[in-house]
């Protein structure tokens, strides 16, 4: 196989792996040993015994209390959110965010995002059937909703704290005792495709994050995992609900369900509650570690995502759109790479003069592929070319193209983001492909640029083939990402015809 073919079946497996990467799993759940009782927990600062069965006399109340039933609605409004709570269990039932037009609801329209229940050494008990008293106190900068309830000598009560300009709630309970805090899986009516791949679990335990797959919420048995967790929350493509504490988490368990899961965490009377977006400097500000509920891809190019993201964060806050944003970026990069460029191209234009001795040495050994193998290493050992050197900058690239594939179809930023005419959101795919076939344009016209003049036509084929696949690949591909390709390939095909002018005038 000659050089020429070997960089473009090194293309096309490239793009393949790429393609397989987006089905890649972004993250496995890790599984550590230790059980969280359902029924029964032992807790550390539990209500004292005497009162314990006037406590429990909250499940006899159940009836009752749905006879009773007020449903009053509470709303609660800030800066960044209206909340929506119900006096029947004093819990949330659903959020709007103000700032991104979407409403958190649970997947089960009639169950609320977030319930909570009492842990006793005996019983755990639900506080849902109660018809909480309802106080709420409008004041400045915080606002709070008190819910109360008194039950012989025992005083259950759930106070919400809604700081103005902050995602966090905070809530706090007494009696004195564990609580299990119960998060929903949340829907926020948005459509997009591959929903399962970007929504699910996700935790932050020894530094490292961990998702389970929605799909995987809604069958087989539950799940208890313990160590120390720093927070626990569920996810889709650009939100979060997550239970954030002060310290860390024992354990939780995934309440699997085919109607709606659970994530049941076990804390004590005081948790933070994020429900807002996956933005890096909204998540930091909660509590550092939160950020990397944002996936910013393998191990291996999460920093370079970073680092882009970053990059493009501070680019936006002088240009306001962020398609400038990413041809400016586009444009440093090829800055970057223009000495491997300058080397890539003297590289392929020493192949374009070795391709008569080639054609030579596959015409004479035609029949003996090993001797033809042979005396094509000979040759470039006696001219001292490298054919590997002209695909380093395409192999340095990749890396960039993975994380950039992950800020670009992934950052909050960008959804909605306009660019310009047709292009209304950098997120999602060109509605017209009009992108699509434009790189594909210009990756034609750039292999015209590099390839050898004299081409067999296997090389022809796939010279017209590559394009093709190319413009395939991007079709689906969020506008972004294939405006990033096609500025690059232009702006490479440029400084590679200007080089090679250059070169034929030396």
């Amino acid at each position: 196989m000659n050089d020429s073919r070997r960089m473009i079946l090194g293309f096309i497996l490239i793009f393949l792996f790429m393609l397989l990467f987006q089905f890649y799993t972004a993250s496995n759940k890790k599984r550590t040993e230790g059980e969280v009782p359902t029924e029964t927990v032992e807790a550390k600062d539990t209500v004292i015994e005497e009162e314990e069965d006037n406590l429990t006399e909250l499940l006899s109340e159940k009836d009752k209390a749905e006879e009773e039933d007020s449903s009053e609605a509470i709303k609660v409004s800030t800066k960044l959110m209206d909340v929506y709570l119900s006096a029947k269990g004093g819990v949330i039932d659903s959020l709007y965010l103000k700032d991104y037009k979407v409403m958190f609801f649970a997947l089960n329209r009639s169950e609320p995002l977030l319930s909570t229940s009492i842990v006793t050494p005996r019983k755990t008990v639900s506080t849902q059937p109660i018809n909480f008293n309802v106080k709420v106190e409008d004041e400045n900068p915080d606002k709070k909703v008190i819910f109360s309830y008194m039950l012989d000598t025992i005083a259950v009560n759930k106070t919400y704290i809604f700081p103005d300009s902050s995602y966090l709630i905070h809530l706090k309970c007494s009696p004195r005792a564990e609580y299990l805090y119960e998060i929903g899986v949340f829907d926020t009516g948005e459509e997009f495709s591959r929903e399962s791949y970007y929504s699910g679990a996700v935790y932050y335990a020894g530094g490292k994050s961990y998702t389970v797959k929605k799909g995987d919420l809604f069958k087989g048995s539950d799940e208890d995992v313990s160590g120390a967790i720093e927070w626990i929350g569920y996810k889709t493509k650009y939100f979060l609900s997550a239970v954030v504490p002060e310290d860390y988490l024992d354990d939780f368990t995934l309440k699997k369900s085919p109607d709606l899961p659970l994530i049941s965490v076990r804390s004590e009377t005081e948790v933070q509650l994020y429900f807002g977006p996956l933005k890096f400097s909204a998540l930091n500000s909660v509590k550092e570690g939160l950020e990397n509920a944002i996936y910013f891809g393998w191990p291996i190019i999460r920093p370079i995502a970073k680092f882009i993201y970053s990059f493009m964060l501070l680019l936006h806050k002088y240009i306001n759109n962020y398609g400038m944003v990413i041809i400016i970026f586009v444009v440093c990069l090829v800055l970057i790479l223009s000495p491997l460029t300058l080397h890539q191209t003297k590289s392929m234009g020493k192949m374009k003069e070795l391709q008569p001795k080639m054609q030579e040495i596959r015409k004479k050994y035609k029949n003996d592929p090993q001797r033809m193998n042979q005396e094509t290493m000979k040759l470039y050992r006696e001219t001292g070319f490298n054919p590997f050197s002209s695909c380093l900058p395409m192999f340095l690239q990749m890396p960039v193209f993975f994380a950039l594939f992950q800020v670009l179809n992934g950052s909050i930023e960008l959804k909605g983001a306009p660019f310009i005419f047709w292009i209304k959101d950098l997120s999602v795919k060109d509605p017209y492909y009009i992108l699509p076939v434009l790189t594909g344009i210009s990756m034609f016209f750039q292999q015209k640029v590099m390839s050898p003049a004299q081409q067999d036509d296997q090389q022809k084929i796939m010279s017209y083939m590559m394009p093709v696949f190319i413009t395939f690949i991007f079709l689906t591909l969020p506008s972004g990402l294939t405006l990033y390709f096609f500025i690059y390939n232009i702006l490479m095909l440029g400084v590679q015809t200007i080089i090679q002018k250059r070169t034929k005038e030396v």
